[in-house]
């Protein structure tokens, strides 16, 4: 699931690329996506797109930004409606059905 949401993300900074200093502080960097100000501990990167993000713009549960698991979530609706390995084989069925006729 990783792998389809990189290809459809641009990627926004390389691994490891610091963030924006605030230029209003010695010791402050810029969250990303909503722009406030917070120490670098305060911030996280996203592992998908690169952007750093505060804890209120951060989704633990991937541990991706809010930005790209929104995309996730999205794309984890998709799953099921193209998941084919749990439906039935209908042709196969069919197949079954005719066998079953002509003996």
């Amino acid at each position: 699931m990783f792998q389809t949401l990189k290809s459809q993300v641009s990627r926004v900074r390389k691994d490891n690329e610091s963030p924006n200093r605030d230029p209003e502080s010695f010791s402050r960097y810029i969250c990303d996506l909503c722009h406030s100000s917070g120490s670098l501990s305060g911030l996280r990167q996203c592992v998908i797109c690169g952007r750093w993000g505060c804890s209120s713009c951060w989704h633990d549960e991937y541990y991706l930004c809010k930005s790209c698991s929104g995309i996730m979530n999205l794309l984890l609706l998709e799953v099921p409606a193209n998941d084919t390995r749990n439906k039935p084989d209908t042709k196969a069925i069919i197949q079954d059905e005719q066998n079953d006729e002509s003996s």
